[in-house]
């Protein structure tokens, strides 16, 4: 994977949250940014799907059969992530706390 494909991440971040909340300004609340950033962000990955991932309906959304099939293995790749950076931060806390080497 390149480092550019990270902003994958952003993005499926992006995606579980409207998806959760079912709606684009909640989701852009839950994540501390501006609603356009999140449209942004799913735009992309409608693009990447080649479909829409939500039926826009006035002041909500609801996830297209495309959406509910990533959902799983999006909370999966994240909660992945989340726990491989948890143990960087483990690794890397354990590191500062050894005494060095002459």
């Amino acid at each position: 994977m390149d480092v550019r494909d990270l902003r994958y991440f952003v993005d499926l971040r992006s995606f579980i949250a409207v998806y959760e909340s079912e709606s684009f300004s909640l989701a852009a609340e839950s994540l501390r940014t501006v609603q356009s950033n999140v449209s942004t962000r799913i735009k992309n990955l409608e693009e990447l799907q080649g479909r829409p991932l939500f039926e826009r309906r006035y002041r909500r959304v609801l996830p297209t059969d495309a959406a509910r099939r990533l959902y799983p293995r999006a909370k999966q790749l994240m909660a992945l992530l989340n726990e491989a950076l948890g143990t960087v931060r483990v690794l890397e806390a354990d590191t500062d706390t050894r005494p060095l080497r002459p």
